[in-house]
């Protein structure tokens, strides 16, 4: 039963939830059925990991119907109706906590039943409820546009049919809601397309623009729509450099009108702006991408149920590298090792650790970091030889830097599971990295301008490679080997 949906369904609940579930099953006002009730707590009492040998179809059959002949249609029947059971509750479970929408709901079914006067009690209270809402984003002014229609509907109902209020400020609230809505999608598309080219069109868009500019309501001085409009100015990239510093500034001084979800997303939108100018050179960006996350970390909204991504932790630590903030980079990935992913933990927190102590130049505490460390992912197992390899390079331990770059070139040719682009960009690096070595060991035997002419024909053929694993590290090194070649202040001559 272990690969029943049923049971993979259980395994995503809380421990928590899996009390209220049962709870729930054993309620008659939801299920009256004794072989469900017992059905249910069988499964719950494998919970919450639901990874058990006696999760076996036979046995449990035995205890629900009480008789050893398996009978495999009313047990999949019974299977299929506590998974329903289960729908309901994720549902109720849901709603719990929508104050808006169940006053949506209450007040739809006290008007269908006609109780006016309950009904004005209760529009009275959704009154409040969205006054404490400590958000002011999309779904704010859907439930505004909901209260004010159902405010409208208890009006007519009442027999008044003069110019009401209700009917003005629902028309109101839905068109913040549409053109907030309709700019949060637009992002979304936009960014899409960017990244894997969906080709998402996002229809009527200039209009509901235009619409905005005319509007008199003070729509243009709604956070939300600001925040997105500048969002999508940025992401369409007609002054995009401005448009990034302008949505930082709505993100810190507005920032707090969205639920900590929708801020995510809109910082990841800043965030992967930074990333694409970086990759196009401008590295005075990861001092940008570098204040975002400090924001982000005070804020507290880096995490996702509890766990910080890897990518997350990767990219906060390289700007920490590349700005030079090693005391404070050493100290985060220490701090925030634990909130990693089990599973990703160990490969990423080791890597990065090592490639901090390679930045600071501690190159034999990178390779004792990474010494009998055996990663169990590709990825990280070959950016770890890569680390070892400069690292050897730096301290000239020549036997070392040759066996591990052909050990390395074997592991590219035989390894499945990295891309054909990180298979030609590495071994394109171990290529270039051997041939460099190769200069350095000949450069004392050398004429200058015999040495001088084989840095060149170094230099040309990695601008000439497409695709070239750190390139600017083969860069530096090209450009120390010439320095050392010319010694404290002397310039290469030609013999």
């Amino acid at each position: 039963m272990e690969k029943s949906l049923l049971v993979r369904s259980l395994k995503g609940l809380s421990a928590a939830e899996l009390s209220r579930f049962g709870e729930f099953v054993h309620s008659p006002y939801f299920n009256k059925r004794e072989d469900l009730n017992r059905l249910c707590a069988c499964l719950l009492a494998f919970g919450p990991a639901f990874e058990d040998p006696g999760l076996e179809k036979k046995q449990f059959y035995r205890t629900v119907f009480g008789s050893a002949e398996y009978r495999e249609l009313p047990f999949n029947n019974l299977i299929s109706d506590l998974l329903k059971l289960l729908y309901e509750f994720v549902a109720l479970e849901e709603l719990s906590g929508k104050e808006s929408l169940k006053k949506d709901l209450l007040l739809g079914g006290l008007l269908e039943r006609d109780m006016p006067q309950q009904a004005e009690r209760q529009i009275k209270s959704w009154s409040l409820v969205q006054e404490k809402r400590p958000h002011r984003n999309f779904d704010y002014y859907y439930g505004e546009y909901r209260r004010f229609e159902q405010q409208d509907r208890l009006n007519l109902g009442k027999g008044k049919r003069g110019y009401d209020e209700s009917l003005q400020q629902a028309s109101d609230h839905l068109d913040r809601y549409y053109v907030a809505n309709k700019l949060r999608i637009a992002c979304d598309m936009t960014s899409r397309n960017a990244v894997v080219q969906a080709g998402y069109e996002c229809h009527h868009l200039d209009l509901i623009q235009n619409m905005a500019l005319r509007d008199s309501s003070g729509l243009q001085e709604d956070p939300a729509f600001q925040v997105y409009a500048k969002t999508l100015d940025m992401l369409r990239g007609a002054d995009s450099s401005r448009d990034f510093q302008e949505l930082k500034h709505l993100l810190i001084e507005k920032g707090g009108q969205f639920p900590r979800w929708e801020l995510r997303t809109l910082y990841n939108y800043a965030l992967n702006f930074c990333v694409r100018q970086i990759n196009s050179g401008r590295t005075d960006y990861y001092r940008e991408i570098w204040d975002l996350y400090q924001a982000l970390l005070k804020e507290n909204i880096l995490f996702t149920e509890g766990h910080l991504t890897q990518w997350t932790y990767i990219n906060i630590i390289t700007a920490g590298i590349r700005l030079q903030e090693y005391d404070w980079t050493e100290a985060f990935i220490h701090a925030y090792k634990d909130y990693l992913l089990p599973e990703e933990q160990y490969n990423v927190y080791t890597y990065n650790l090592a490639a901090l102590y390679f930045e600071r130049k501690d190159y034999g505490l990178a390779l004792q970091t990474l010494h009998d460390v055996e990663f169990t992912d590709a990825f990280y197992h070959l950016a770890a030889k890569i680390i070892q390899l400069k690292s050897y390079y730096e301290l000239e331990e020549t036997e070392a830097f040759f066996s591990l770059a052909e050990a390395s070139r074997k592991f590219l040719s035989r390894n499945r599971q990295l891309s054909e682009y990180q298979k030609r960009s590495n071994e394109a690096f171990l290529r270039l990295a051997r041939r460099l070595y190769e200069i350095r060991l000949r450069s004392g035997l050398m004429p200058r301008s015999v040495f001088a002419a084989q840095v060149e024909g170094f230099r040309k053929k990695l601008d000439e490679v497409m695709a070239v694993a750190n390139k600017d590290w083969l860069e530096q090194a090209a450009d120390r080997l010439i320095q050392q070649k010319k010694g404290p202040s002397e310039a290469l001559s030609p013999e």
